[in-house]
């Protein structure tokens, strides 16, 4: 904030600036001895706070807070006064001060002042920037009323757009969760970039802020401010999101709709899964390594090699990161493979998808973790196809259960029989509890110590051999484990057993 002080006698002006000491660390104190230069500054620059004596040679307090108050009405004025006087007060009311003090001043008395004008100040701040929020996504999206005329006019000129665009666009994470609000960063902003700086939210993922420039900015400049601004978001949010912005330079025969319309042209085109972006540059995509990639993955489908195919995958979007393709050219590739795939396979049941719909799928992603497990889902279901026709669920489960009977000691996983059985792993778990009343960990969990009660009645003394015997190669963890499910640890349950 701006605090302005008009004090005509020296030793007054002292004592006013050894009581504002405290607000310098975090606003700009200025002050005057007289009018005429505390009205000229104010035009320039707009104080939030204006404390002034009244009685001053020349043009009195009350002239002046007139004045800065007809050019600058949300100015919150202090008037300071030697005489108890109604007349000043009433005036003083009347011209719209919010205090009126008698000098000399107590620090006590001033700071309480300063307190109500800055609760003051917040609030109205507050109901602006709801109202300028409004407005400007109006007009972003080429929507202007009569009543917000006068706002699109405030933005003519030149202005710098940046845009920020928080994970996707349709992801799950918000800036709501990010905990930048847009508060503390317009503050930023006005602080560290320019005093006129504003803020919008479109939506729970886009964030804009206008800057106002000069007409000749140039380009590197622009970038640096821009870069400023992206570096000091990418801090606040770096350990649980990623960003990507852009800039755009609004001149003043262009509506804000135009330029927000080309933000958003330039952030489609540049987005890249979980990993953050400023202004960047397409280049040209060879694809030789995804074609690679999408030729070995095509020969393990055939052969029914789920774990390669897997493990092709996971390099074929590791490649695509590391290349920096973009969302838009991601959708692009995928849909060419899985169009390949279905035509070179012949799979009649198995559907390719468009590059429309792959796109859709992919803005709702935080990172490629989400889209390599929506693409195992599918290969593995187009593996499914080539080799066998999906068995009947009354005959999946039974086998599972006898397979465990006989292989509970092993490593097994859901995802083996999945694989087996040409099901996908939600299928198969929803039909496993359905079927047994537990999920698959939790029953071969019940299983394993089920066995390992039997070999514990059976006269086995050996924890570490018990443990080994039931499929668990730390005994340390078989002890914890079968407490948690029987309340006692073996060595208790042998001990009891007697």
């Amino acid at each position: 904030m701006i605090i302005m002080l008009i004090e005509d006698e020296m030793l007054a002006m002292d004592e006013l600036r050894h009581l504002m000491k405290p607000y310098e660390s975090d606003h700009t104190v200025v002050g005057f001895d007289n009018g005429e230069d505390a009205i000229a500054y104010a035009r320039k620059f707009a104080p939030d706070i204006v404390i002034s004596d009244i009685r001053m040679p020349g043009r009195n307090g009350l002239e002046v807070v007139h004045d800065i108050l007809s050019f600058h009405p949300q100015s919150q004025i202090i008037l300071l006064s030697g005489y108890n006087d109604f007349e000043y007060v009433r005036a003083a009311l009347k011209l719209g001060a919010k205090e009126y003090l008698l000098k000399p001043v107590m620090a006590g008395e001033l700071d309480l002042a300063m307190k109500r004008a800055r609760e003051a100040i917040f609030k109205l701040e507050a109901r602006n920037q709801h109202e300028l929020q409004w407005s400007l996504s109006q007009m972003f999206r080429g929507i202007t009323l009569p009543a917000d005329r006068n706002g699109e006019k405030a933005f003519t000129g030149y202005w710098l757009m940046i845009t920020v665009l928080l994970e996707n666009w349709k992801s799950s994470f918000t800036w709501s969760n990010s905990g930048v609000d847009i508060g503390p960063l317009l503050e930023w902003l006005r602080l560290n970039i320019h005093p006129s700086a504003t803020c919008v939210d479109m939506d729970g993922h886009s964030r804009i802020m206008l800057l106002p420039v000069q007409e000749n900015a140039r380009e590197e400049s622009l970038r640096r401010m821009s870069s400023r601004v992206n570096t000091f978001l990418l801090e606040q949010v770096e350990q649980v999101a990623v960003i990507h912005t852009v800039y755009e330079l609004k001149k003043e025969c262009e509506t804000m709709e135009e330029v927000y319309r080309r933000s958003l042209q330039r952030l489609e085109n540049q987005i890249r899964l979980g990993v953050s972006t400023f202004m960047f540059v397409n280049h040209h995509v060879s694809g030789q390594m995804f074609w690679d990639s999408a030729r070995r993955i095509e020969a393990y489908i055939r052969d029914g090699e789920s774990g390669k195919l897997f493990t092709e995958l996971r390099r074929m979007l590791d490649d695509l990161r590391r290349d920096g393709i973009t969302l838009k050219q991601t959708s692009v590739l995928l849909s060419d493979f899985l169009y390949a795939l279905k035509y070179k396979i012949t799979e009649p049941d198995w559907e390719a998808i468009s590059e429309d719909l792959i796109y859709d799928f992919l803005i709702t992603c935080r990172t490629d973790d989400a889209l390599l497990e929506w693409l195992k889902d599918r290969l593995t279901r187009l593996m499914a196809g080539v080799h066998h026709a999906t068995p009947q669920p009354k005959q999946i489960i039974p086998a599972i259960l006898d397979y465990l009977n006989k292989h509970y000691a092993e490593t097994v996983h859901l995802q083996d029989f999945a694989l087996r059985y040409h099901v996908s792993i939600s299928y198969l778990s929803k039909l496993f509890k359905a079927e047994t009343g537990y999920n698959f960990s939790d029953y071969l969990i019940h299983m394993r110590l089920n066995k390992a009660i039997e070999l514990l009645d059976s006269g086995y003394k050996r924890i570490t051999e018990i443990s080994r015997l039931v499929g668990y190669e730390d005994p340390k963890f078989f002890s914890q484990t079968f407490k948690r499910f029987t309340g006692v640890t073996p060595q208790e349950y042998k001990r009891k057993e007697k």
